[in-house]
């Protein structure tokens, strides 16, 4: 039967109206369906663009002549909130002696004297290869500093922890065994104080089975800014907790602006809880930059 032309007419009216709100309803879900995932991933994103909080490296190969270490101790004073692991190497190691030299006591007390600063003992390996005995002997020798000192100069001498310099990457038994020894013999000095934190630095990714518990934190990177870039994937697929790296990254260019280094340290900060940022391209370890404490700044806080 023939629907009268006015009837015809209201339906396809109704029609195009359901198909109308049909489609602002897929519209809505569909904008939804986007949306929902959007407001939760870009808060994140945001969060991750700034970087997460990290601790600060220094290697303080610095003979502290009067004067020398004020950078230092400007830094630490003025960042009251930031924790500060300062790496001490009076003589490529402690020295032969129960004591370093008294610049050195004067200035290593003195660092001690702040709460966010951790103090570690510089200790060579050279790559598992060095006489254990002698490594041994150094790590005793930091340990002594703690009873020594309180016995003819006061307290605030001792170390909270060793830094052991050119540790093995490549996997072997002797290798292990090696490294685990002096792990123990840090972990069991009664004269190194507090955590008695161990950093291990091969300098480059090591093999995981050289990464046990007792290592606190690995330096799976110790390089130029150029060089990182350039193993920038092998970095972020590190397979441990970012809490148990450090990255050592020197040489970053004069002409990069303030924004891209902060996006650089914020990407370094993922995978690394332990940063250290030098502008220098030379002799970067044995004196400050006079950004020292511009890069200070710019390490996640």
């Amino acid at each position: 039967m023939k629907l009268p032309a006015a009837t015809t007419h209201l339906l396809r009216g109704k029609s195009r109206r359901l198909k109308w709100c049909t489609a602002c309803v897929v519209t809505i879900v569909i904008i939804a369906i986007i949306a929902i995932p959007l407001a939760v991933i870009l808060p994140r994103n945001s969060a991750a663009a700034k970087g997460l909080k990290s601790k600060i490296l220094v290697p303080l190969y610095i003979y502290p002549e009067p004067g020398a270490w004020d950078p230092l101790y400007e830094v630490v004073t003025s960042h009251p909130n930031r924790h500060f692991i300062v790496i001490l190497n009076p003589n490529s190691g402690p020295g032969s002696s129960s004591l370093p030299a008294d610049q050195y006591v004067n200035q290593i007390q003195k660092l001690n004297d702040f709460p966010n600063v951790q103090s570690v003992g510089y200790v060579r390996t050279g790559y598992a290869t060095r006489n254990i005995s002698d490594v041994l002997g150094d790590v005793a020798v930091y340990s002594g500093w703690d009873t020594s000192a309180n016995a003819t100069m006061g307290s605030g001498l001792a170390v909270h922890g060793i830094f052991f310099d050119e540790a093995p990457s490549e996997y072997s038994t002797a290798n292990a065994e090696y490294m685990l020894t002096i792990n123990h013999a840090v972990k069991n000095s009664i004269g190194i104080l507090g955590d008695k934190t161990i950093i291990q630095n091969p300098g480059t990714i090591p093999d995981p089975r050289l990464v046990d518990s007792t290592t606190d934190y690995s330096v799976v990177f110790e390089g130029s800014y150029k060089e990182f870039n350039e193993r920038q994937s092998l970095l972020t697929a590190l397979p441990l907790d970012r809490k148990r790296y450090s990255f050592v990254i020197h040489s970053i260019p004069e002409n990069l602006s303030t924004a891209d280094i902060k996006k650089f340290a914020a990407k370094a900060s993922r995978k690394s809880d332990l940063l250290s940022l030098i502008d220098l391209d030379a002799n970067f370890y044995e004196r400050f930059s006079p950004n020292w404490s511009s890069y200070v700044d710019i390490i996640p806080s």
